[in-house]
Protein backbone atom coordinates (compact mmCIF):
# COMPACT_ATOMS: atom_id res chain seq x y z
CA UNK A 1 0.00 0.00 0.00
CA UNK A 2 2.89 2.23 0.61
CA UNK A 3 4.46 1.67 -2.70
CA UNK A 4 1.14 2.59 -4.41
CA UNK A 5 1.38 5.43 -2.43
CA UNK A 6 4.56 6.57 -3.10
CA UNK A 7 4.56 5.66 -7.35
CA UNK A 8 0.67 7.73 -7.04
CA UNK A 9 2.07 10.95 -5.57
CA UNK A 10 5.64 11.08 -7.89
CA UNK A 11 3.00 10.95 -10.89
CA UNK A 12 0.75 13.46 -9.47
CA UNK A 13 3.98 15.89 -8.83
CA UNK A 14 5.30 15.47 -12.60
CA UNK A 15 1.91 15.94 -13.85
CA UNK A 16 1.81 19.33 -11.53
CA UNK A 17 5.12 20.67 -12.57
CA UNK A 18 4.70 20.00 -16.34
CA UNK A 19 1.28 22.00 -16.20
CA UNK A 20 2.43 24.74 -14.30
CA UNK A 21 5.47 24.89 -16.88
CA UNK A 22 2.98 25.22 -19.45
CA UNK A 23 0.44 27.49 -18.19
CA UNK A 24 1.43 31.07 -18.94
CA UNK A 25 3.55 32.75 -15.73
CA UNK A 26 0.84 35.98 -15.73
CA UNK A 27 -2.51 36.66 -16.44
CA UNK A 28 -2.94 37.32 -20.07
CA UNK A 29 -5.41 40.38 -20.41
CA UNK A 30 -7.28 39.70 -24.09
CA UNK A 31 -7.51 43.61 -25.97
CA UNK A 32 -9.06 44.23 -29.12
CA UNK A 33 -6.58 44.59 -31.90
CA UNK A 34 -6.91 45.78 -35.68
CA UNK A 35 -7.14 42.37 -37.37
CA UNK A 36 -9.54 40.97 -39.85
CA UNK A 37 -10.63 38.66 -37.20
CA UNK A 38 -11.25 40.66 -34.32
CA UNK A 39 -14.90 41.75 -33.37
CA UNK A 40 -13.91 44.41 -30.57
CA UNK A 41 -14.41 47.72 -31.08
CA UNK A 42 -11.22 48.19 -32.61
CA UNK A 43 -11.24 45.50 -34.94
CA UNK A 44 -12.05 45.18 -38.15
CA UNK A 45 -13.89 42.09 -38.75
CA UNK A 46 -17.06 44.73 -39.62
CA UNK A 47 -15.31 45.81 -42.36
CA UNK A 48 -13.77 42.85 -44.04
CA UNK A 49 -17.12 41.60 -43.34
CA UNK A 50 -18.75 44.38 -45.13
CA UNK A 51 -16.11 43.98 -48.05
CA UNK A 52 -16.75 40.45 -48.84
CA UNK A 53 -20.99 40.61 -48.81
CA UNK A 54 -20.29 43.22 -51.29
CA UNK A 55 -18.06 41.16 -53.94
CA UNK A 56 -15.28 43.18 -53.25
CA UNK A 57 -11.47 41.10 -53.54
CA UNK A 58 -9.81 40.66 -50.15
CA UNK A 59 -6.39 39.51 -48.89
CA UNK A 60 -5.39 39.30 -45.24
CA UNK A 61 -1.80 39.82 -45.62
CA UNK A 62 0.04 37.34 -43.02
CA UNK A 63 3.43 37.08 -44.46
CA UNK A 64 6.20 39.73 -43.91
CA UNK A 65 5.23 42.70 -47.02
CA UNK A 66 8.96 41.46 -48.68
CA UNK A 67 7.01 39.26 -50.18
CA UNK A 68 3.97 40.73 -51.17
CA UNK A 69 4.67 40.22 -54.76
CA UNK A 70 4.46 36.28 -54.49
CA UNK A 71 0.48 37.07 -53.81
CA UNK A 72 -1.97 36.92 -56.21
CA UNK A 73 -2.63 40.96 -56.43
CA UNK A 74 -2.62 43.00 -59.36
CA UNK A 75 0.46 45.10 -59.76
CA UNK A 76 -1.62 48.35 -59.40
CA UNK A 77 -4.84 50.03 -58.45
CA UNK A 78 -5.21 47.96 -54.90
CA UNK A 79 -5.83 49.64 -51.51
CA UNK A 80 -3.74 48.63 -47.98
CA UNK A 81 -5.16 48.91 -44.58
CA UNK A 82 -2.14 50.12 -41.78
CA UNK A 83 -2.72 51.18 -38.30
CA UNK A 84 0.26 52.39 -36.35
CA UNK A 85 2.22 51.84 -34.74
CA UNK A 86 2.50 48.24 -35.22
CA UNK A 87 2.69 45.81 -32.79
CA UNK A 88 5.43 43.80 -34.31
CA UNK A 89 8.61 45.78 -35.19
CA UNK A 90 9.04 45.78 -38.61
CA UNK A 91 12.56 45.62 -40.68
CA UNK A 92 13.63 48.19 -42.98
CA UNK A 93 13.20 46.03 -46.17
CA UNK A 94 9.28 45.67 -45.40
CA UNK A 95 9.53 49.45 -45.51
CA UNK A 96 11.03 49.87 -48.46
CA UNK A 97 9.08 47.16 -50.06
CA UNK A 98 6.03 49.48 -48.82
CA UNK A 99 7.50 52.21 -50.67
CA UNK A 100 7.84 50.77 -53.36
CA UNK A 101 4.81 49.42 -53.52
CA UNK A 102 2.65 51.99 -53.17
CA UNK A 103 4.93 53.68 -55.58
CA UNK A 104 4.18 51.58 -58.56
CA UNK A 105 0.55 52.69 -58.51
CA UNK A 106 -1.26 51.88 -55.47
CA UNK A 107 -3.05 53.53 -52.14
CA UNK A 108 -2.67 53.07 -48.52
CA UNK A 109 -4.76 54.42 -45.68
CA UNK A 110 -2.81 54.76 -42.61
CA UNK A 111 -4.63 54.79 -39.16
CA UNK A 112 -2.51 56.51 -37.26
CA UNK A 113 -2.54 56.99 -33.18
CA UNK A 114 -2.19 60.17 -32.84
CA UNK A 115 -4.83 62.06 -31.01
CA UNK A 116 -6.16 58.91 -29.60
CA UNK A 117 -5.00 55.92 -27.02
CA UNK A 118 -6.32 52.94 -28.30
CA UNK A 119 -6.05 49.76 -25.77
CA UNK A 120 -3.99 47.53 -28.15
CA UNK A 121 -1.40 50.54 -27.97
CA UNK A 122 -1.40 50.34 -24.29
CA UNK A 123 -0.38 46.69 -24.26
CA UNK A 124 2.35 47.68 -27.03
CA UNK A 125 3.87 50.31 -25.13
CA UNK A 126 3.22 53.84 -23.75
CA UNK A 127 2.93 56.86 -25.92
CA UNK A 128 5.75 57.08 -28.66
CA UNK A 129 5.41 59.65 -30.89
CA UNK A 130 8.86 58.89 -32.76
CA UNK A 131 7.88 55.30 -33.86
CA UNK A 132 4.81 57.14 -35.71
CA UNK A 133 7.48 60.04 -37.04
CA UNK A 134 9.84 56.93 -38.33
CA UNK A 135 7.04 55.19 -40.13
CA UNK A 136 5.97 58.24 -41.91
CA UNK A 137 8.87 59.01 -42.84
CA UNK A 138 10.17 55.68 -43.98
CA UNK A 139 6.67 55.04 -46.08
CA UNK A 140 7.06 57.95 -48.07
CA UNK A 141 11.11 57.32 -48.40
CA UNK A 142 11.64 61.16 -46.32
CA UNK A 143 9.39 63.26 -48.40
CA UNK A 144 6.66 63.84 -45.73
CA UNK A 145 7.64 64.23 -42.21
CA UNK A 146 4.80 64.47 -38.91
CA UNK A 147 5.77 67.49 -36.61
CA UNK A 148 4.33 69.38 -33.75
CA UNK A 149 4.63 71.86 -30.91
CA UNK A 150 5.65 70.13 -27.86
CA UNK A 151 3.37 70.74 -25.25
CA UNK A 152 5.39 71.96 -21.94
CA UNK A 153 4.32 70.76 -18.29
CA UNK A 154 3.83 73.73 -15.95
CA UNK A 155 5.23 72.92 -12.86
CA UNK A 156 2.45 73.77 -10.07
CA UNK A 157 1.79 72.45 -6.81
CA UNK A 158 -0.21 69.36 -6.37
CA UNK A 159 -4.11 69.90 -6.42
CA UNK A 160 -6.51 67.13 -6.14
CA UNK A 161 -8.65 68.38 -8.80
CA UNK A 162 -5.88 69.15 -11.25
CA UNK A 163 -5.35 65.59 -10.84
CA UNK A 164 -9.46 64.68 -11.54
CA UNK A 165 -8.68 66.68 -14.84
CA UNK A 166 -5.72 64.56 -16.30
CA UNK A 167 -7.80 61.41 -15.31
CA UNK A 168 -10.46 62.92 -17.25
CA UNK A 169 -8.21 63.86 -20.26
CA UNK A 170 -6.78 60.67 -20.68
CA UNK A 171 -10.21 58.73 -20.99
CA UNK A 172 -11.67 58.18 -24.61
CA UNK A 173 -15.05 59.94 -25.98
CA UNK A 174 -16.97 60.12 -29.39
CA UNK A 175 -14.90 63.14 -31.74
CA UNK A 176 -16.49 64.58 -34.64
CA UNK A 177 -14.96 65.20 -38.21
CA UNK A 178 -15.88 66.99 -41.01
CA UNK A 179 -14.64 67.20 -44.90
CA UNK A 180 -12.65 69.79 -45.41
CA UNK A 181 -12.48 70.34 -49.25
CA UNK A 182 -15.56 69.55 -51.70
CA UNK A 183 -15.14 66.20 -53.37
CA UNK A 184 -16.28 63.32 -54.72
CA UNK A 185 -14.52 61.59 -51.65
CA UNK A 186 -16.83 63.23 -49.41
CA UNK A 187 -20.65 62.60 -51.55
CA UNK A 188 -23.13 62.33 -48.97
CA UNK A 189 -20.97 62.64 -46.65
CA UNK A 190 -21.64 65.17 -43.94
CA UNK A 191 -19.26 64.43 -40.51
CA UNK A 192 -17.58 61.00 -39.73
CA UNK A 193 -16.88 60.17 -36.34
CA UNK A 194 -14.46 58.58 -34.34
CA UNK A 195 -12.60 58.26 -30.62
CA UNK A 196 -10.05 60.53 -29.09
CA UNK A 197 -7.96 61.00 -26.30
CA UNK A 198 -7.83 64.89 -25.68
CA UNK A 199 -5.04 64.40 -22.90
CA UNK A 200 -2.26 63.71 -25.86
CA UNK A 201 -2.70 67.25 -27.09
CA UNK A 202 -4.77 69.56 -24.74
CA UNK A 203 -3.65 71.13 -22.18
CA UNK A 204 -3.86 74.12 -20.12
CA UNK A 205 -1.54 76.94 -21.18
CA UNK A 206 -0.19 80.48 -18.83
CA UNK A 207 -3.72 81.88 -18.41
CA UNK A 208 -5.19 78.42 -17.36
CA UNK A 209 -6.97 77.99 -20.71
CA UNK A 210 -7.34 75.31 -22.88
CA UNK A 211 -5.13 74.91 -25.46
CA UNK A 212 -3.96 72.68 -28.24
CA UNK A 213 -1.12 71.36 -30.21
CA UNK A 214 -2.02 69.90 -32.99
CA UNK A 215 -0.02 67.98 -35.78
CA UNK A 216 1.37 69.10 -38.93
CA UNK A 217 2.66 67.77 -42.23
CA UNK A 218 5.74 68.93 -43.92
CA UNK A 219 7.06 68.14 -47.47
CA UNK A 220 10.65 67.79 -48.97
CA UNK A 221 9.73 68.36 -52.07
CA UNK A 222 7.37 70.55 -54.72
CA UNK A 223 4.45 67.73 -53.64
CA UNK A 224 2.37 69.19 -51.09
CA UNK A 225 0.00 67.31 -48.82
CA UNK A 226 -3.75 67.89 -48.98
CA UNK A 227 -5.89 68.21 -46.33
CA UNK A 228 -8.55 66.02 -46.54
CA UNK A 229 -10.48 66.15 -42.96
CA UNK A 230 -10.46 68.69 -39.81
CA UNK A 231 -11.49 68.15 -36.33
CA UNK A 232 -14.32 69.85 -34.11
CA UNK A 233 -11.40 72.35 -34.55
CA UNK A 234 -10.82 74.24 -37.49
CA UNK A 235 -6.74 74.11 -36.51
CA UNK A 236 -6.93 70.24 -36.30
CA UNK A 237 -6.31 68.48 -39.18
CA UNK A 238 -7.25 64.81 -39.26
CA UNK A 239 -6.35 63.30 -42.34
CA UNK A 240 -3.84 64.46 -45.19
CA UNK A 241 -3.50 62.80 -48.90
CA UNK A 242 -0.07 62.43 -49.08
CA UNK A 243 1.22 62.34 -52.96
CA UNK A 244 3.88 58.80 -53.14
CA UNK A 245 4.95 58.33 -56.30
CA UNK A 246 2.66 56.99 -58.69
CA UNK A 247 0.14 56.28 -55.31
CA UNK A 248 -1.41 57.59 -52.44
CA UNK A 249 -1.57 57.84 -48.53
CA UNK A 250 -4.43 58.18 -46.95
CA UNK A 251 -2.92 59.55 -43.50
CA UNK A 252 -5.73 59.33 -41.11
CA UNK A 253 -4.38 61.21 -37.19
CA UNK A 254 -7.14 58.94 -35.49
CA UNK A 255 -7.28 55.28 -35.24
CA UNK A 256 -10.59 54.26 -34.92
CA UNK A 257 -12.21 55.83 -38.78
CA UNK A 258 -13.32 52.42 -40.10
CA UNK A 259 -13.41 50.07 -36.85
CA UNK A 260 -15.92 47.98 -35.20
CA UNK A 261 -16.73 50.73 -32.89
CA UNK A 262 -17.57 52.95 -35.62
CA UNK A 263 -18.54 51.71 -38.80
CA UNK A 264 -21.84 51.73 -37.84
CA UNK A 265 -22.34 55.44 -38.52
CA UNK A 266 -23.44 55.42 -42.30
CA UNK A 267 -21.65 58.34 -42.58
CA UNK A 268 -18.17 56.71 -42.13
CA UNK A 269 -19.28 53.42 -44.11
CA UNK A 270 -20.47 55.90 -47.13
CA UNK A 271 -16.79 57.66 -46.80
CA UNK A 272 -15.25 54.55 -47.21
CA UNK A 273 -17.21 53.02 -50.20
CA UNK A 274 -16.32 56.39 -52.52
CA UNK A 275 -12.92 55.67 -50.95
CA UNK A 276 -12.68 52.51 -52.61
CA UNK A 277 -14.19 53.86 -56.11
CA UNK A 278 -11.08 56.51 -55.93
CA UNK A 279 -8.73 53.77 -54.96
CA UNK A 280 -9.38 50.36 -56.15
CA UNK A 281 -9.60 49.70 -60.02
CA UNK A 282 -11.55 46.62 -61.00
CA UNK A 283 -9.92 43.33 -60.23
CA UNK A 284 -8.01 45.40 -57.66
CA UNK A 285 -7.73 44.21 -53.66
CA UNK A 286 -8.52 45.36 -50.24
CA UNK A 287 -5.44 44.71 -48.44
CA UNK A 288 -5.18 44.16 -44.41
CA UNK A 289 -1.59 44.05 -42.80
CA UNK A 290 -2.95 41.43 -40.37
CA UNK A 291 0.90 40.11 -40.05
CA UNK A 292 2.44 43.25 -37.75
CA UNK A 293 -0.72 42.39 -35.48
CA UNK A 294 0.18 38.83 -34.70
CA UNK A 295 -2.20 37.10 -37.04
CA UNK A 296 0.90 34.90 -39.10
CA UNK A 297 1.15 32.09 -41.89
CA UNK A 298 4.47 31.91 -40.61
CA UNK A 299 5.71 29.61 -37.07
CA UNK A 300 4.54 31.73 -34.29
CA UNK A 301 5.77 30.46 -30.44
CA UNK A 302 2.78 32.20 -28.90
CA UNK A 303 0.15 30.60 -31.15
CA UNK A 304 1.97 27.26 -30.92
CA UNK A 305 1.39 27.07 -27.41
CA UNK A 306 -1.61 28.56 -26.84
CA UNK A 307 -2.95 25.77 -29.52
CA UNK A 308 -5.19 22.98 -27.87
CA UNK A 309 -3.91 20.04 -29.78
CA UNK A 310 -0.56 20.51 -27.63
CA UNK A 311 -2.65 20.51 -24.68
CA UNK A 312 -4.53 17.21 -25.97
CA UNK A 313 -1.20 15.57 -26.90
CA UNK A 314 0.27 16.66 -23.38
CA UNK A 315 -2.24 15.61 -21.25
CA UNK A 316 -2.97 12.21 -23.41
CA UNK A 317 1.15 11.66 -22.99
CA UNK A 318 0.69 12.46 -19.24
CA UNK A 319 -2.35 10.07 -18.68
CA UNK A 320 -0.82 7.55 -20.41
CA UNK A 321 2.36 7.69 -18.91
CA UNK A 322 0.06 7.99 -15.45
CA UNK A 323 -1.41 4.42 -16.23
CA UNK A 324 1.67 2.87 -17.03
CA UNK A 325 3.19 4.18 -13.55
CA UNK A 326 0.28 2.59 -11.93
CA UNK A 327 0.32 -0.94 -13.57
CA UNK A 328 3.59 -1.69 -14.09
CA UNK A 329 5.54 -0.03 -10.95
CA UNK A 330 8.76 -2.10 -10.18
CA UNK A 331 7.42 -1.46 -7.03
CA UNK A 332 3.96 -3.14 -8.01
CA UNK A 333 4.59 -5.34 -9.49
CA UNK A 334 5.35 -9.03 -8.25
CA UNK A 335 9.16 -9.56 -7.86
CA UNK A 336 10.26 -12.40 -10.11
CA UNK A 337 13.36 -14.75 -9.49
CA UNK A 338 15.13 -15.63 -12.28
CA UNK A 339 16.08 -18.92 -12.98
CA UNK A 340 19.48 -19.57 -13.83
CA UNK A 341 20.20 -22.78 -15.67
CA UNK A 342 23.54 -24.41 -15.06
CA UNK A 343 25.83 -24.55 -18.59
CA UNK A 344 28.97 -26.83 -19.23
CA UNK A 345 31.16 -23.42 -18.89
CA UNK A 346 29.57 -22.52 -15.68
CA UNK A 347 31.29 -26.14 -14.67
CA UNK A 348 34.35 -25.17 -15.98
CA UNK A 349 34.69 -21.82 -14.19
CA UNK A 350 33.43 -23.70 -10.76
CA UNK A 351 36.02 -26.32 -11.06
CA UNK A 352 38.92 -23.92 -12.22
CA UNK A 353 38.26 -21.59 -9.57
CA UNK A 354 38.08 -24.34 -7.14
CA UNK A 355 41.37 -25.78 -7.85
CA UNK A 356 43.02 -22.06 -7.84
CA UNK A 357 42.30 -21.66 -4.43
CA UNK A 358 43.18 -25.05 -3.13
CA UNK A 359 45.82 -26.01 -5.09
CA UNK A 360 49.43 -24.68 -4.65
CA UNK A 361 50.99 -22.76 -7.37
CA UNK A 362 54.27 -25.57 -7.68
CA UNK A 363 51.52 -28.66 -7.82
CA UNK A 364 49.75 -26.49 -11.16
CA UNK A 365 53.18 -25.70 -12.27
CA UNK A 366 54.58 -29.67 -11.66
CA UNK A 367 51.74 -30.74 -13.42
CA UNK A 368 51.33 -28.26 -16.44
CA UNK A 369 55.45 -29.08 -17.10
CA UNK A 370 54.49 -32.84 -17.05
CA UNK A 371 52.09 -33.34 -19.30
CA UNK A 372 54.16 -31.43 -21.57
CA UNK A 373 56.72 -33.66 -21.01
CA UNK A 374 54.85 -36.12 -22.29
CA UNK A 375 53.45 -34.56 -25.22
CA UNK A 376 56.88 -33.83 -26.36
CA UNK A 377 57.82 -37.72 -25.62
CA UNK A 378 55.35 -38.47 -27.50
CA UNK A 379 55.83 -36.63 -30.94
CA UNK A 380 59.58 -37.41 -30.46
CA UNK A 381 59.43 -40.85 -29.41
CA UNK A 382 61.99 -39.50 -26.50
CA UNK A 383 62.80 -40.23 -23.31
CA UNK A 384 64.98 -38.63 -20.77
CA UNK A 385 68.07 -36.94 -21.15
CA UNK A 386 67.68 -37.90 -25.18
CA UNK A 387 64.53 -35.49 -24.43
CA UNK A 388 66.39 -32.46 -23.05
CA UNK A 389 68.94 -32.42 -25.49
CA UNK A 390 66.03 -32.21 -28.22
CA UNK A 391 64.83 -28.94 -26.76
CA UNK A 392 68.18 -27.79 -26.49
CA UNK A 393 69.26 -28.58 -30.06
CA UNK A 394 65.91 -27.05 -31.87
CA UNK A 395 66.34 -23.66 -33.51
CA UNK A 396 62.96 -22.64 -32.07
CA UNK A 397 62.85 -23.19 -28.58
CA UNK A 398 64.35 -20.80 -26.14
CA UNK A 399 66.82 -21.43 -23.33
CA UNK A 400 64.76 -19.28 -21.03
CA UNK A 401 61.35 -21.26 -22.00
CA UNK A 402 63.37 -24.50 -21.45
CA UNK A 403 64.57 -23.45 -17.50
CA UNK A 404 61.60 -22.61 -16.82
CA UNK A 405 60.02 -25.89 -17.38
CA UNK A 406 63.33 -27.70 -16.17
CA UNK A 407 62.30 -25.70 -12.84
CA UNK A 408 58.66 -26.47 -13.22
CA UNK A 409 59.28 -29.92 -13.55
CA UNK A 410 61.36 -29.92 -10.47
CA UNK A 411 64.80 -30.97 -12.48
CA UNK A 412 66.28 -27.97 -11.79
CA UNK A 413 65.97 -26.34 -8.37
CA UNK A 414 63.97 -23.03 -7.92
CA UNK A 415 60.35 -21.59 -8.98
CA UNK A 416 58.81 -20.25 -11.82
CA UNK A 417 55.47 -17.93 -12.46
CA UNK A 418 52.62 -19.87 -13.55
CA UNK A 419 51.71 -16.75 -15.93
CA UNK A 420 55.45 -17.19 -17.61
CA UNK A 421 55.37 -21.11 -17.51
CA UNK A 422 51.97 -20.87 -19.34
CA UNK A 423 53.29 -18.51 -22.17
CA UNK A 424 56.39 -20.46 -22.67
CA UNK A 425 54.45 -23.94 -22.99
CA UNK A 426 52.02 -22.39 -25.17
CA UNK A 427 55.56 -21.48 -27.47
CA UNK A 428 57.07 -24.78 -27.33
CA UNK A 429 53.76 -26.34 -28.35
CA UNK A 430 53.69 -24.31 -31.42
CA UNK A 431 57.13 -25.77 -32.64
CA UNK A 432 55.32 -29.63 -31.90
CA UNK A 433 52.67 -28.61 -34.41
Amino acid sequence: MRDTLITLAGALLSIIVLVSLMSPQTDQVIVSRPTTEDAGKHGLKALHSWLAQNNFNIHSLRTPVTRIDQQTLPATGNLMVVSLPLAREPLDSEWQALNSWIRQGNAMIVLASLYHIPQWRETHEWFSEDEIKDAISKLTAEEFTLQRDVIEDKETEFNLSDMQESIQAFKPSPYRLYPAVEHSLFREVDELESLHTPGMYQYKNEIDEIDAAYWSIDSESARLALRLIYGESQDQTAMWLLPVGNGWIYLSAFPDLVSNGVLKQQDNARWFANLLSHTVVNGGYVVFDDYHFGLSDLYDPEAFFADDRLHNSLLFIGAFWLIYALGRSPRLAPVRNRSIKPASRDFIEAMAGFFTRRIKPGTIAYKLATRLLEDISTHTQLNGDSLWNWLHDHPDVSERDIRRVQRASRRTPGTTKLIQLTRSINRIQKVLT
